[in-house]
């Protein structure tokens, strides 16, 4: 059974579409389409599959650094959701996310200041927590997900470290994955 609209696959999917139509309409061969289809990568650290552990997949989306960004994500999803976002507020209006976290259940909040984000979605979502580190949002998800969920590192902002752009703060998050799904197979 599909619980989510492929999310890895989701923008490829659109973007692969209408290159097709483009090749066709060039009356490029069918072949020609299909091989560079099949040698297209993802990008990285969007809507990047990383892990399940305990039936639950997670999913780094760090280059999601604006609501517009997750908003596509978001729009993708029909499975339960446990939503790691924040950063650096900035004054981000996150109105146009309120329809698309229909399927989140749950939020863990980083960053300094969350009050906004944390007002925009109280009377949509169930759960919101804060952590103050990706680390301790990991753990914290880990702990919310159910058996068919996914926990979405997809912030909505910018990091609140200048140094830190959206690739180490993925990385953050993938290893914070990767030792929790370590220690449960310990």
């Amino acid at each position: 059974m599909t619980y989510f609209d492929t999310l890895p696959n989701t923008r490829r999917k659109n973007d692969s579409m209408a290159a097709n139509i483009n090749a066709m309409v060039l009356d490029i061969r069918k072949e020609s389409i299909k091989q560079s289809l099949s040698d297209w990568d993802t990008i990285g650290h969007r809507q990047e599959y990383v892990a399940t552990i305990d039936d639950v997949m997670y999913y780094d989306d760090s280059k999601a650094e604006n609501v517009n960004a997750t908003w596509f994500t978001m729009e993708s999803l029909i499975r339960p959701v446990v939503w790691i976002a924040g950063g650096n507020d900035s004054n981000t209006d996150y109105r146009d996310l309120k329809d698309s976290v229909r399927h989140v259940k749950a939020m863990v909040c980083i960053g300094k200041d969350n009050t906004r984000l944390k007002e925009a979605f109280s009377k949509s979502i169930g759960e919101i927590y804060e952590a103050k580190s990706i680390e301790e949002a990991v753990n914290i998800a880990s702990l919310l997900a159910e058996k068919d969920d996914i926990v979405l590192f997809s912030p909505a902002s910018r990091s609140l470290n200048r140094r830190e752009n959206f690739e180490k703060r993925g990385n953050r998050f993938v290893e914070s994955v990767k030792a929790l799904e370590h220690e449960h197979h310990q």
